[in-house]
């Protein structure tokens, strides 16, 4: 079996955090997000794996070469015009021989990607959605199952009181290769939104079944923290440090340093070269590679990426700030994305701020 992964999206959303790399790529506790879901596929025996590549194609593509090791055969297909989620499969059917599996490369995705194709096999359909429960359906597509796993609804993006369940596609899907033959060529065509619908009216078998791991939406610069959060709680462990009061799960790269009489509340995650000094406090929240919060600085449920440094006294809330960044003393910044290479005057108060460069 084959993955095709796609991962064209520009992550508008995200902005300014994707004006200088793609969705796929942002960090989750130290690692790409794109990394989960193709070490999901290929840990469950497929080592044959497309992504599909647009916006910043090149930064993806150097970025997964020269950081990243697979034990798989990685292909990349470059989309010049945009072609929708099923466009952008077709573009390379030719590289489908039977049954595949195709994923979105900018959702947090660790899964059981074996026990999905199992089911998939064992129901005999024409396509099985990977499905997750969610809060509020209405930014997904939902489904209605019978007893047998079969899906008798398929609504996109349902008004809340139209909302007939709380399980929603996870972007995650078991394909037999005849689902091609319903897809037009050269065409913006998207599996949720219209395959699948499709598939449905035509009364051919799709099947739905309940992810087994961890996914998650990182549509918002918010998503991208719980995300962070999120995996550091499953990964972390206790961490006994002389002279720092520590707590919760932590993930602490060995090449970084805590200064004593700092306090460390997991969940936390320290890259490799960050620096925390002695009175700082960083409590759930990420620091990434060579990233420093100074004495009396406070990382409150945060996301600082690489290199960036917040100075003494400076407090941090509910915030990403991208890399390379300055936080100057004694500024308070709460709900806040900051951009690369930006800096913050010292004093300032930002509270539900997007601050980056004008073309982003």
């Amino acid at each position: 079996m084959m993955g095709i992964v796609l991962a064209g999206g520009e992550g508008k959303r995200l902005k300014p955090l994707t004006a200088t790399r793609p969705k796929p790529m942002l960090p989750v506790a130290g690692k790409p997000c794109i990394d989960y879901v193709l070490r999901s596929l290929i840990s469950s025996g497929m080592h044959r794996v497309v992504i599909t590549t647009a916006y910043m194609a090149e930064y993806l593509i150097k970025q997964i070469g020269d950081a990243l090791d697979y034990d798989a055969s990685l292909v990349y297909s470059f989309e010049d015009t945009p072609a929708g989620t099923a466009g952008a499969v077709k573009r390379v059917a030719d590289f489908v021989d039977g049954t595949f599996i195709v994923a979105m490369g900018d959702v947090l995705a660790d899964f059981d990607a074996k026990a999905l194709v199992d089911f998939h096999k064992k129901s005999g359909g024409i396509a099985t959605i990977a499905l997750t429960e969610v809060q509020d359906p209405t930014e997904y597509g939902i489904v209605g199952l019978d007893d047998t796993g079969r899906i008798e609804r398929f609504v996109e993006k349902p008004r809340r009181e139209d909302a007939f369940s709380n399980l929603i596609n996870a972007g995650i899907y078991v394909l037999e290769k005849e689902v091609l033959d319903h897809i037009p060529d050269k065409q913006m065509f998207d599996f949720g939104k219209q395959v699948f619908p499709l598939l449905l009216k035509r009364g051919l078998g799709v099947y739905g079944r309940k992810i087994e791991g961890l996914w998650m939406d990182i549509g918002r610069p918010s998503d991208l923290l719980t995300a962070n959060l999120e995996v550091v709680k499953r990964t972390g462990k206790t961490v006994t440090m002389a002279g720092v009061e520590t707590s919760g799960p932590l993930v602490i790269s060995p090449t970084a340093s805590v200064g004593k009489g700092a306090i460390l509340q997991g969940p936390c995650y320290l890259g490799p070269g960050a620096h925390v000094a002695a009175g700082a406090v960083v409590r759930e929240s990420c620091l990434y590679d060579d990233g420093e919060v100074e004495s009396g600085g406070t990382l409150e449920r945060t996301v600082v990426l690489e290199r960036s440094k917040i100075r003494a006294g400076s407090h941090l809330r509910e915030s990403v700030i991208a890399r390379d960044c300055v936080v100057e003393r004694d500024a308070v910044l709460e709900r806040s994305v900051v951009g690369d290479r930006m800096t913050i005057m010292a004093s300032s108060r930002l509270v539900d701020a997007v601050i980056g460069p004008p073309s982003s």
